[in-house]
């Protein structure tokens, strides 16, 4: 699993390589909009979301355990397509602060997909 909370965060997620454009497109755009929304004077460089209430990109099944140990704290899930890229995106609130986990369909064992879904 991977935590975002900075800018470079994402260009270490595009450098792999192995993870869609249009999925990193994504992530970006939610980090950009909470940097639009939260920041102060920081330049997009600089800003940090605080760990608890940042962005995940879920990487390998056995990171279904982030998921799994807060299910009473999921607000939502949604299911997304681009450029041929589905993908998950879960929004998990505690303590008043949301984070947001994103994963591309496959990631997980479609037991744990099909549930998400329903």
């Amino acid at each position: 699993m991977k935590m975002i909370q900075s800018i470079y965060d994402i260009e270490e997620l595009e450098a792999g390589g192995n993870i869609p454009l249009s999925y990193i497109s994504v992530v970006r755009t939610q980090f950009e909009e909470w940097y639009e929304s939260d920041h102060t004077d920081e330049c997009l460089t600089e800003f940090r979301l605080p760990a608890e209430s940042c962005i995940h990109h879920l990487e390998e099944e056995k990171d279904a355990k982030f998921i799994l140990d807060q299910l009473i704290h999921v607000e939502y899930v949604e299911t997304e397509e681009v450029q041929d890229c589905r993908y998950f995106r879960i929004g998990i609130m505690t303590d008043h602060q949301m984070n947001l986990v994103f994963f591309i369909e496959g990631t997980l064992s479609s037991r744990i997909e099909q549930w998400l879904q329903n």
